[in-house]
């Protein structure tokens, strides 16, 4: 029992950990300690990308292609402008780059998240609501010319 409630405490401060702008905390008991250790700026590998987005809702095992379009800035993400709003973009919509996908507050002041390639939303990995990080992906952008995608013409 004492070594579950010890898991519980390790997965409730590396959490709190995960979800902050802190990079490095050191946690010490009497005969216990924690040292976690975080790369700033690093972004999700397409590998992290593709389970965050199967646990996000898409079918496991299922890959998504695509480009992650990541956040400019660490805030709170927002699919929509306001509560009760439609989403600025849905999986499967075509987007232009330039394009506002979503809206990132960071200390009152919101943002927008614009795309940076023209394409289709395959998968929505952000919540809104969620706290991002600067450099996360939000959203996966299927290139236009890819499968499922349409050809841009000229």
């Amino acid at each position: 029992m004492a070594s579950a409630e010890w898991l519980d405490e390790v997965r409730r401060a590396w959490e709190h950990v995960r979800v902050s702008d802190a990079t490095e905390v050191e946690i010490a008991a009497k005969k216990f300690r924690m040292r976690l250790v975080r790369r700033p700026g690093r972004t999700a590998t397409a590998a992290e990308v593709r389970a965050t987005v199967s646990s996000a809702g898409a079918s496991p095992g299922t890959p998504v292609a695509g480009t992650p379009l990541n956040a400019p800035l660490t805030g709170v993400f927002y699919r929509t402008s306001a509560p009760g709003t439609p989403a600025f973009v849905e999986v499967g919509d075509r987007v232009e780059a330039g394009a506002v996908v979503g809206l990132i507050e960071t200390m009152k002041i919101f943002n927008e998240v614009l795309a940076e390639r023209g394409g289709r939303i395959a998968a929505i990995v952000a919540e809104s609501g969620q706290l991002v990080h600067a450099g996360e992906a939000l959203m996966i952008v299927e290139d236009a010319a890819a499968p499922g995608g349409e050809q841009a013409s000229s």
